[in-house]
């Protein structure tokens, strides 16, 4: 280290904290993006549970409307029935259209389908169903009322529930995963905090070791040189500023030796 100049150290010194900084700062970024993006995941797959279970809930109103609608005898209420059934059909409609749009797994696909297919048979079912009501067929939409649509209906429903079920155990999951990923950026975090408060001083020590340690020296030379001891050995390591100053303190401490040697032997040449 000593043979790069002090400017150049001070760099260095400088350049490594505002990179471990740098490096905090980009740990702690990561962690608030990777938090967040798990944060939205997280909400929307609860959207889309809260989202089945509505469904699940249009479906039970609607078999409810359409039992009583079957035993109605009255037009009007008839109508007003019937208008229920559309009513909570459109919300269902509506409620899967999101749905379909939070869904992305293979395995919530899967089980999506199954849920639709069964909703096929079950909407064919009661279409039919009012259809024989209407041609005066009682027996045959009396038979699917009371007999093949609560099959139907509980079928529906638990396809639903397993697709609820399925969406459940990802937001379990996901919180999960949520709860390690913190646990992981905050151990992260605290090792990069832990090597900055290490190699931060122990680098500052170095340079600033690298600094004074030889300027002491050169000042007890120009020390020892002011009182008029030479007998000191100047040895100049580095070729920093300071290597160039001890340099230039030996020069000076021979080339006072040699003018004393001189003066010296000048003396003596007079006396004698």
């Amino acid at each position: 280290m000593r043979n790069m100049k002090i400017g150049t150290r001070l760099a260095l010194g400088f350049g490594l904290i505002i990179i471990l900084l740098l490096i905090m700062s980009a740990i702690g970024a990561w962690r608030m993006i990777d938090s967040q993006r798990a944060n939205d995941n997280l909400e929307e797959r609860q959207t889309a549970n809260a989202l089945i279970l509505q469904w699940a809930r249009q479906v039970e109103v609607n078999a409810n409307q359409a039992l009583a609608a079957a035993n109605l005898t009255n037009p009007d209420v008839l109508a007003v029935f019937k208008k229920g059934m559309d009513t909570s059909d459109q919300n269902a409609t509506d409620i899967r259209a999101k749905i379909e749009t939070m869904i992305s797994t293979p395995e919530a696909k899967t089980l999506y389908d199954n849920a639709m297919r069964v909703r096929e048979a079950y909407i064919q079912g009661r279409t039919q169903a009012f259809k024989d009501l209407d041609n005066g067929d009682y027996a045959k939409a009396d038979t699917f009322f009371n007999q093949e649509m609560p099959k139907i209906t509980a079928q529906y429903i638990a396809e639903i529930d397993k697709l609820s079920q399925f969406q459940s155990n990802v937001v379990a999951r996901l919180f999960g995963e949520s709860e390690q990923d913190t646990r992981l950026g905050l151990t992260v975090l605290a090792v990069a905090t832990l090597l900055a408060l290490i190699l931060g001083p122990l680098f500052a020590w170095r340079v600033t070791r690298s600094v004074t340690h030889p300027l002491r020296h050169a000042v007890k030379l120009a020390e020892a040189v002011a009182h008029r001891d030479l007998s000191a050995d100047v040895v100049a390591r580095g070729s920093d500023e300071i290597g160039q100053l001890l340099s230039a303190l030996a020069t000076m401490t021979r080339n006072l030796r040699s003018a004393m040697t001189e003066v010296r032997t000048g003396s003596d040449a007079i006396a004698s």
